[in-house]
């Protein structure tokens, strides 16, 4: 198990700071080998939605294709 030091505690403390103030990422953490790693946050999006709304547009753009066509 990897054992932070005050450097480290205080790197992570100022690097909250900054991301408090972008909502797409998590927190910060040290892994094993003493990497600090940062993921973003997963946005779950619904699929009916979307797949309505792109389904709209590629009917759009299939009249308008065949359209240009003639």
């Amino acid at each position: 198990m990897y054992i932070l030091t005050k450097i480290e505690n205080k790197l992570i403390n100022r690097i909250n700071e900054i991301l408090h103030e972008f909502k797409d990422y998590e927190q910060p953490f040290i892994n094993n080998n003493g990497d600090i790693i940062i993921k973003n946050k997963l946005i779950k999006r619904t699929n009916k939605k979307t797949s309505i709304l792109t389904n709209i547009f590629k009917e759009i753009i299939k009249n308008d294709v065949k359209k240009n066509r003639v």
